[in-house]
Order: structure tokens, then sequence, then C-alpha cells
């Protein structure tokens, strides 16, 4: 599929594999070992960005030939590995993949053979029910994919997986928008479906990590609720402020209109305040609604 044919001699290859990685000498030894015996993979470009590693990740990755090793001086975050590991990519096409062993080359392979001939925007490999999940993530990937839901208005067969690709001149449109943390996964695959960009998801299994995750309960469950706030004030800012003013316009009238008729002595004050506040949260929303599509458009 991918071979050293595909492409002349300083041509840029057709596939890029972005790989994030912080603390995971152990096992991104295993994943760029399949990376490089798969035949199919023959000519891609890879990239691993070290972000901020305090163990051994840049001296194994450094003993690879072939691989591309970029690293940070400080741990930035997920967000900001791929933005740099994007920009330091040459081929057409970018895939993200994880440095833990939770993804399958085979997997890789698909979704590269599926973005290539279909030659789509993004493809996503989504999560199927058999493979492995940690128990303490499951009720906040519930509330983010809650939040997904609302604000797609559709059904998003998984939002946050690691494995996925884009089209290189796509995905560097929006670069800007990456959190620099958790979240990088869940904001592009917003973007890639308000902005109607085309592709598709496969199937995929995840298995379990190697190593120890980063990843913790109490700091990345108040993270998934500011980027649930952050979904809905960079996708659909008049939602959920229009939605507010609504409810606190209809509230005023529901309790003032009965209670000036009762009393004969105006309409109340508490009821004229919750109105106003409500036609401040509505205006406030359309101004928001322009800021938004200026920043999804900037680069457009």
């Amino acid at each position: 599929m991918i071979s050293e044919t595909d492409t002349p001699d300083n041509a840029a290859p057709e596939i890029s594999i972005i790989i994030p990685a912080y603390n995971e000498g152990e096992g991104i030894i295993r994943v760029l070992q399949s990376i490089q015996n798969q035949p199919s993979l023959t000519g891609a470009e890879i990239v691993v960005v070290d972000d901020g590693s305090t163990d051994n990740t840049g001296e194994v990755v450094a003993n690879f030939p072939g691989v591309h090793l970029v690293s940070h001086c400080m741990n930035k975050g997920y967000g900001a590995a791929i933005s740099t590991g994007v920009k330091a990519s040459t081929g057409r096409y970018v895939i993200w993949f994880d440095a833990d062993w939770q993804y399958r080359v085979e997997d890789l392979v698909l979704l590269a053979q599926v973005i290539v001939e279909k030659d789509l925007d993004w493809c996503v490999g989504a999560r199927g029910s058999d493979s492995y999940q940690e128990r303490e993530r499951v009720f906040g990937k519930f509330l983010l994919g809650l939040a997904v839901r609302i604000v797609t208005m559709r059904k998003v067969q998984d939002y946050n997986s690691g494995l996925r690709g884009y089209r290189r001149e796509v995905i560097k449109r929006y670069l800007h928008l990456l959190p620099k943390g958790f979240g990088a996964s869940t904001t592009m695959t917003l973007i890639m479906l308000e902005r109607g960009y085309y592709g598709e998801d496969i199937p995929i299994i995840q298995r379990k990590r190697i190593g120890k995750s980063s990843v913790r309960i109490f700091r990345d469950g108040i993270q998934t609720l500011m980027i649930i706030l952050r979904i809905f004030l960079l996708f659909k800012p008049l939602r959920f402020f229009g939605s507010a003013g609504i409810i606190f316009i209809l509230g005023g009238l529901i309790y003032g209109v009965p209670k000036a008729i009762q009393t004969r002595t105006g309409f109340p004050v508490m009821a004229a305040l919750t109105i106003i506040l409500g036609v401040q949260a509505f205006f406030f929303g359309l101004l928001a609604d322009q800021i938004s599509q200026s920043r999804l458009e900037r680069f457009e």
C-alpha cells in the first residue's frame, strides 16, 4: 500500500505517523518496532514528539533509524505534542497513533488504506465494545459524549479515539484551536463535523496500555467539565446562551404577568430584572456566535 516506490526520492511521503509520547519508554519500543516491521507502512514518515519525558523515552526513540524525533523541553500536553508533530510532518495525510501500545498496527494499516484510497479529509478508528476500557474514566466519557451529541445533534461513534487520520492541509488550518492538553481529539472531531469535511469511522480494537497512565481522576474530571463548557462556547455559543436567555425571559413573564394582574401594583421588579437578564444573555449569545465563526474560519 505505502512503499518506497510510491514516491520518488526527496518527494513528500503519502503518510506521516504522529506519535506523542510522555514517559512511554517501555511501550514505545514495541510500537516503533511493530510499525517498522509492517511492510505496508514502508515509506511512511514516523514523527515522535517527546513531550518533556523524564524517563528514557527520548533515548529509546533516538536509537531507531528513520524516525524523526522532536522534543519539548517541558511537558506541554497531548494537544501541544500533536500540533508540534503535524507541523514537523511532511506527508499528505497525518495519522495520530499513541505510544502506549493500546492501538494495533493492523488497525493503523487499515486506517491508512481507507483514508488514502477513498481520499478522505478525516478518518477515525472507532473502538468497539470488545475494546479495553478503564472503569474510572467511564463516567467522564459519558458526560463528554453527551455534550458532543448535544453540540452535533447526532450520535458520534468515537469522539476521542487516539487513532485517527487527517488530510494534512486540512488539519493545519485548525491547529490554533487545539487545546494544549486533554481534549484535542474531541475538539478536532467536532471541527470536522461542524465544518462539513468528508470522512468516516472504521471499527478498531483497543488493548490495555503498557506502562502507567498519566490520567488523574480528579484533575481530568475537572478538565472534562471545562472541555464540555469550551465545546459549547466554541461551537454552539448561541445555543448555550440563547437557551439560557429564553428560559430567563419565559420565567420572568410567567412570574411577572400573573403577579401584576393579581396585585395591580405594576410589573414586579424581580420579573423585570429576570427578563432583562434573559435578553442580555440572548444577545450575548449572538455576539459570541459571530466570534466563534470568525475563529473557525480564520485559516479557511
